[in-house]
C-alpha cells in the first residue's frame, strides 16, 4: 500500500468515525450503522483485490466472502466449514497408510555415486586452488 492510499484510508476512517459520532448525537444508533458499514468496507477491499492488478485474487475472494457472510449474519458458517475441513483432513491423515521406509541403496549404487562425486570437475578445480 502506498503512502497516499494509506493517508486516504486513514482520512476515510476518521470521516466515518466523525460521522457516526454525529449520528449518535442526533439519536441514530451507530451500532446498527456499523453492522452495515464494516462488512461493506471489507467487501469493497476484497473486491478491489479481485478486480485490481495488485494482490492475490484468491485472498480477495476470501476477504469478500468473509465480509458478505459478516453482513448477512452467517459468519459462523465460515468458521464451522473451516473446522469441518480441518477435522476431515486430520482424520484422513490418521487413517492413510504410511509408506514403508525405503531400503538403503545397493552397494554398487553407493560405489558409483562415490566415483561420480570424486570425478566432479569443480572438486578438481577447488583442490587445485587450495594447493596454490
Amino acid at each position: 500500500m502506498s503512502e497516499r492510499s494509506g493517508k486516504f484510508l486513514l482520512g476515510l476512517v476518521l470521516l466515518l468515525i466523525g460521522g457516526l459520532v454525529l449520528l449518535d448525537q442526533i439519536g441514530i444508533d451507530f451500532g446498527d450503522v456499523l453492522g452495515w458499514v464494516i462488512p461493506g468496507l471489507i467487501m469493497v477491499y476484497g473486491a478491489r483485490k479481485v478486480l485490481g492488478h495488485g494482490g492475490s485474487r484468491f485472498w480477495g475472494v476470501l476477504i469478500f466472502t468473509f465480509g458478505l457472510l459478516m453482513l448477512i449474519g452467517k459468519l459462523h458458517l465460515l468458521f464451522h466449514g473451516i473446522l469441518a475441513i480441518g477435522l476431515i483432513y486430520l482424520g484422513y491423515s490418521l487413517l492413510r497408510h504410511k509408506d514403508p521406509p525405503k531400503e538403503a541403496p545397493a552397494e554398487w549404487e553407493r560405489q558409483w555415486a562415490q566415483r561420480v562425486l570424486k570425478e566432479d570437475a569443480l572438486d578438481h578445480w577447488e583442490s587445485g586452488m587450495t594447493k596454490k
